[in-house]
């Protein structure tokens, strides 16, 4: 007995001492931060002794009393490939290939996420120069927690290739690339984001509980009625049936729904496109009369297809889109085409909240012998035909639940500063965006250092351009990223001229790396660059008129073709849009409407009329500003 006992205290004893293992981040192919201190850490057993050994350099580390330990390497000069070692009494770990270099964290939502392969602007041709092995991406799995996380759970470092580079965030890599081909040192990226989320993912629970607007939330998240892991696992089986039934083509095809012959007898009849109400797994029906005998070819093409669709003509299925995928005219083979009644049948459905869209005005039509049949008009519709879709709370939007699973654990690893991309998801809360923002920040900088420099892009324009001079969340949210711009060691890249109305997912991400890179030079870099568009300075009456003066002219003031986009706010509180005209380095503006104005505004609205430049073509920062007597 007394032998039993010994062998299984030697065992446990041998197991405790067998821990080591450092962050999944330290992998073969790592890129360290050249010119810094190198932060290395991990667990052992306890009070262990760990010995750290990289490019000649070794030092001895002791665990503490649960394991833990953590070293500094001495600052290295960019190089390799090199190999390090990290090994304690019980074993060793190898890591080989590493680089020294600059290492960046891409974080925010999905216009960060979104990768070189989703139709970018050019992404083939980009591919095929993508093969530059000094360039490493490191992608961060997507995972939430209720607690911040010791390490994260996978993920590895791939090297810059045409295989690997078509899955790397666009943002992240057009920014990289331009980093490793001017300072001609490896360069390291981390990403760490997640589509359709909030500031306030990012964010820790402590930090919250002092950040107005939050406090109610940050109280529930630390007191919640039924345990996070129950509300997580519920919310995950109702997750996993969600995509089950979204994706099943098999099922979709057995309910006989794309069929001609299929009684739809009872649907309702929608108008479309229209802002009517459609949920769940929507079927769309619309009949069309064509003749096979004078027929050679065929297309078909609906835009604003909301989110994922299986798409069916006279019973065959021609595409199964998914969310990350554009709309595009698909070829029907003629020999489909039945003579009188052929049948389009769209299949759609929305993961994000459960309302389809279908269609916009002169974006929905049958092209034949390229002759274009519009398809406007009377449809078709039932959500009754397949079992409804289980709507899941959104975990991965809680409060710290991102800021826990996917900033934590990787927190410390040596960077040269950050590069972001969010805000869409807060723009219905703009007034709380710049202390939230900034305190994000701040969580960021406790975990990194004081002075991480922290490169941000604006919300790009987007949506429907307004007649008229109207009130603008997306607006309001721009200028609270702009404010935010008092941090020190911020700098933030405009998209007020890239974006689309259409589409939230702007493709030109080529200027969007470039403007961050530029932000970099000068914040991160300390180099003599122009690197922001013009910045209100003043704006001050000047007989009848204002006159407007900007920080950041670069080589001047200029206009890409009629200058548009100004304001002015009368008395009343009225906005009129007014005359602009460039004088050297100012801007004159007028409105004959208002005699005696207040403010005056420039790209004041979600989707503005943007046209004013510096001569190094970087956009002027949208603002309001109350004028000077």
């Amino acid at each position: 007995m007394r032998q039993l006992f010994i062998i299984i205290v030697l065992f446990l004893t041998y197991s405790a001492q067998a821990q080591l293992k450092l962050p999944k981040l330290f992998a073969d192919h790592m890129v360290l931060q050249r010119n810094q201190p190198i932060k290395v850490w991990g667990w052992s057993g306890p009070k262990s002794k760990v010995t750290l050994a990289f490019n000649g350099e070794s030092q001895k580390i002791k665990a503490d009393e649960t394991g833990y330990f953590e070293g500094s390497l001495k600052a290295q000069t960019a190089g390799g490939p090199y190999t390090m070692t990290v090994s304690d009494s019980e074993g060793v770990l190898t890591f080989s290939d590493v680089l020294v270099g600059d290492v960046w964290i891409a974080g925010g939502q999905s216009n960060m996420e979104w990768q070189l392969q989703w139709n970018v602007n050019d992404w083939e041709a980009e591919v095929k120069d993508s093969n530059y092995p000094q360039v490493r991406v490191y992608k961060v799995p997507n995972d939430y927690s209720s607690k911040p996380l010791q390490d994260i759970s996978g993920g590895e470092w791939l090297i810059a290739c045409d295989t690997n580079s078509p899955k790397f965030s666009a943002v992240a890599w057009f920014f990289a690339k331009q980093n490793h081909l001017e300072k001609g040192v490896p360069v390291g990226v981390v990403e760490s984001h997640w589509g359709g989320t909030p500031a306030e993912a990012w964010t820790s629970i402590e930090t919250l509980t002092r950040t107005t607007g939050y406090e109610e939330i940050a109280d529930t998240i630390l007191h919640p009625k039924k345990p996070w892991t129950e509300v997580e696992k519920e919310n995950e089986q109702k997750d996993e049936r969600k995509w089950e039934l979204m994706r099943d083509e098999a099922g979709a095809v057995a309910s006989g729904a794309q069929m001609v012959d299929f009684d739809d007898s009872n649907w309702q009849k929608y108008d479309l496109p229209c802002n009517c109400k459609m949920t769940d797994l929507a079927w769309l029906r619309r009949d069309v009369q064509l003749s096979p005998d004078t027929i050679q070819e065929v297309e078909l093409f609906i835009s604003n297809v909301v989110q994922e669709a299986f798409v069916f003509f006279n019973g065959e299925l021609l595409w199964s889109k998914q969310w990350n995928e554009d709309t595009k005219p698909l070829a029907i083979n003629p020999e489909l085409v039945q003579s009188g009644k052929n049948v389009i049948t769209y299949r759609v459905a929305n993961s994000w909240d459960n309302n389809v869209y279908f269609g916009r005005p002169n974006e929905m039509w049958l092209k034949v012998n390229g002759v274009k049949v519009s398809l406007e008009g009377n449809w078709k519709y039932s959500n009754d035909i397949e079992p409804k879709i289980p709507m899941a709370v959104k975990m991965f939007q809680m409060p710290s639940f991102l800021y826990n699973a996917k900033i934590a654990p990787i927190g410390g690893y040596t960077a040269r500063g950050v590069i972001w991309y969010q805000g869409e998801s807060n723009a219905d809360k703009p007034q709380y965006y710049q202390e939230l923002f900034g305190n994000m920040i701040g969580d960021w900088r406790d975990l990194w250092g004081e002075d991480l420099p922290f490169l941000y892009v604006q919300l790009a324009n987007f949506m429907k351009r307004q007649e008229q001079p109207v009130e603008s969340q997306w607006a309001e949210l721009r200028e609270a990223q702009t404010q935010t711009l008092a941090l020190p060691n911020t700098a933030m890249a405009v998209t007020i001229d890239i974006g689309n109305a259409d589409d939230i997912h702007p493709r030109n991400k080529q200027d969007v790396g470039k403007r961050l890179w530029l932000a970099a030079k000068k914040v991160s870099y300390g180099e003599d660059v122009v690197f922001s568009g013009p910045v209100v300075k003043s704006a001050v009456k000047d007989e009848g008129m204002v006159k407007i003066t900007f920080d950041h002219v670069g080589s001047g003031l200029m206009s890409k073709g009629e200058l548009k986009g100004f304001a002015l706010q009368d008395s009343n509180g009225d906005w009129e849009w007014a005359d602009a005209e460039i004088k050297g380095d100012v801007v004159i503006v007028s409105a004959s409407n208002v005699k005696n104005p207040k403010s005056v505004s420039y790209a004041w609205s979600d989707n503005p009329e943007a046209t004013l430049y510096n001569e190094e073509e970087l956009p002027a920062v949208p603002f309001r500003i109350e004028i000077e007597e």
